[in-house]
């Protein structure tokens, strides 16, 4: 009897798949119109990407760079990258700590301190993003690691729905801190939207 029902809804899925049936999933884009299919609505590799690139782009733009530019080469870890959507991403966001690590060592403008090589910051910085952020705790860190600026940011989203149809915007919104003040020196935020659409 399971036998039959597996092949019974093995049968339905190829008829439905073969024949079109269906919504179609799609991710929003920078140009008019939409651009290749997605495999859902969820967050996946490009869109972190995409997003990031935006962000760094921003940065290499904003007076934060003309202060590390005069500075000498003032160094910076990057801290952990909040995920405040329902999204299992955390292994993609650990794995953007190392791209913003390798993009701003790249640069050329800041000296980069390896979270990595950091075991109590990186404890503490998970204790402090359990909850609220603490400003005044940026100054404990930064002599912790010595560090003179931190990277951080988090990802969130919105999620809407209307009968058959999904659109879910993504955020990454990033900020770069002085390590010394707690005073805010770059925020940006970019997007993403994908959605179902029938």
């Amino acid at each position: 009897m399971l036998r039959q029902r597996l092949s019974l809804a093995l049968l339905i899925t190829v008829t439905a798949l073969s024949t079109g049936c269906g919504p179609s999933v799609v991710r929003g884009s920078d140009v008019e119109g939409l651009d290749d299919e997605a495999f859902g609505t969820g967050l996946d590799r490009r869109d972190l990407e995409t997003m990031l690139n935006k962000n760094m782009k921003a940065m290499q733009s904003s007076a934060v760079i003309a202060r590390w530019q005069k500075e000498e080469r003032p160094a910076l870890a990057v801290l952990r990258i909040r995920n405040e959507t329902s999204e299992h991403i955390d292994s993609a966001l650990q794995a953007m700590i190392s791209d913003i690590e390798t993009i701003m060592i790249n640069a050329g403008h800041v000296r980069v301190i390896s979270q990595e090589s950091q075991p109590g910051l990186v404890e503490e910085v998970r204790r402090q993003h359990s909850g609220a952020f603490d400003p005044s705790q940026v100054s404990k860190w930064g002599k912790q690691v010595g560090a003179r600026y931190f990277i951080t940011g988090k990802v969130f989203s919105v999620d809407e729905r209307k009968e058959d149809e999904r659109r879910v915007q993504y955020f990454l919104f990033m900020q770069v801190l002085d390590a010394e003040t707690g005073d805010i020196l770059f925020q940006n935020k970019t997007s993403v939207t994908k959605a179902i659409v029938n």
